[in-house]
């Protein structure tokens, strides 16, 4: 459908004694303006997804527990949706305490800034930081990703890191000019080196 899968966000906590803490699209603190297709948009106008579209696993069919192919990484890997518990995360909240004093939410690229009180609070899935990876804890590596039908692939879930938030494979970076877009390539992948 052309919408992108991004799901880091600008807005951050900066506390004077040098924590940084970026908030998670999906979460309950902080109204980013979420939609109920777990998306929205950019300063730029550009619309996107922070986790798992009901709307667009409905479209796919992957309402019904299969797996649907929805997209290509930047790496050329698929990226499938899943919505019925098949692929489980395996990242989990940790436990230990945030720390940070005097700190301030700035709202990405918006001017306001918000006292946050940071120093003892449990982590809960406000900011990334709140979560750590498992090694075997769920069914998917730290990129979300697992092998199916002999090919790596990243796995959309409903639960975080909700999209991948790294690459398994090889890519280079494309850098283009505001309002150029290259020619399209139609469905095919981006091209996947290794």
């Amino acid at each position: 459908n052309g919408v992108k899968f991004e799901p880091g966000t600008a807005e951050t906590v900066t506390c004077e004694t040098g924590e940084v803490y970026r908030v998670e699209g999906l979460q309950d603190a902080f109204d980013l303006g979420m939609d109920f297709n777990n998306a929205h948009v950019q300063p730029t106008g550009a619309y996107h997804y922070h986790g798992l579209s009901e709307l667009l696993a409905e479209t796919h069919n992957a309402s019904n527990g299969q797996l649907a192919h929805v997209g290509f990484a930047a790496d050329g890997y698929l990226i499938y949706i899943s919505t019925m518990g098949e692929y489980s995360p395996s990242y989990q909240l940790l436990t230990d305490r945030r720390s940070g004093s005097n700190c301030l939410m700035s709202l990405g690229n918006r001017a306001q800034s918000t006292d946050i009180i940071i120093e003892g609070t449990a982590p809960d899935g406000t900011y990334t930081s709140d979560w750590g990876y498992v090694d075997g804890l769920g069914d998917l590596d730290e990129c979300n990703g697992t092998i199916i039908n002999g090919q790596y692939a990243y796995i959309i879930t409903a639960t975080f890191p909700y999209i991948s938030r790294c690459l398994k494979g090889e890519f280079s970076e494309i850098l283009r000019p505001i309002g150029n877009a290259p020619p399209s390539r139609g469905n095919a992948p981006p091209p996947r080196r290794r």
